[in-house]
C-alpha cells in the first residue's frame, strides 16, 4: 500500500448511496435533475490493487484538507474509459465544481491525471 491509499481509502457504498450519486454533484452536492447537464472528471488510481478491488463500484474518498467526502465510479476493465487510461469518474454539475474538485484532489493526493 502506498501512503496515499492509507490516507484516502475508498469505501464501498450501499445501493441507495449509489442511486444518490447519480442524482447529485460530486462536489457541491447540488441535486441534478434526470435531464440536467453533468460533467465528468476522470482519474487513475496510484495503486492498481485498489483499482482491481473496487472495479465496477461507486466508492467514496475522504478529502481531509477540503473537509469533504466525494464519490466516484470505478470503471470496469472492458470500458472505453479504461481503454483511454481512465479508471475513476467523478460526476459534477458544472465546470466550476469540476475545477474545484480537481484542485482539491490534486492538492490532497495527486490522483487526477
Amino acid at each position: 500500500m502506498t501512503g496515499i491509499v492509507l490516507l484516502i481509502m475508498p469505501k464501498r457504498l450501499s445501493a441507495k448511496v449509489k442511486d444518490d450519486w447519480l442524482g447529485h454533484c460530486g462536489w457541491c452536492n447540488r441535486r441534478i435533475d434526470e435531464e440536467g447537464e453533468r460533467f465528468a472528471i476522470k482519474a487513475r488510481f496510484r495503486d492498481q490493487k485498489e483499482y482491481r478491488k473496487n472495479e465496477g463500484r461507486v466508492v467514496s474518498f475522504t478529502l481531509a484538507d477540503a473537509g469533504r467526502t466525494v464519490m466516484a465510479y470505478v470503471v470496469t476493465r472492458d470500458s472505453p474509459a479504461k481503454k483511454e487510461g481512465k479508471e475513476v469518474i467523478f460526476q459534477v454539475c458544472s465546470d466550476r465544481c469540476g475545477d474545484e474538485l480537481t484542485l482539491a484532489m490534486n492538492k490532497e493526493m495527486n490522483l487526477l491525471k
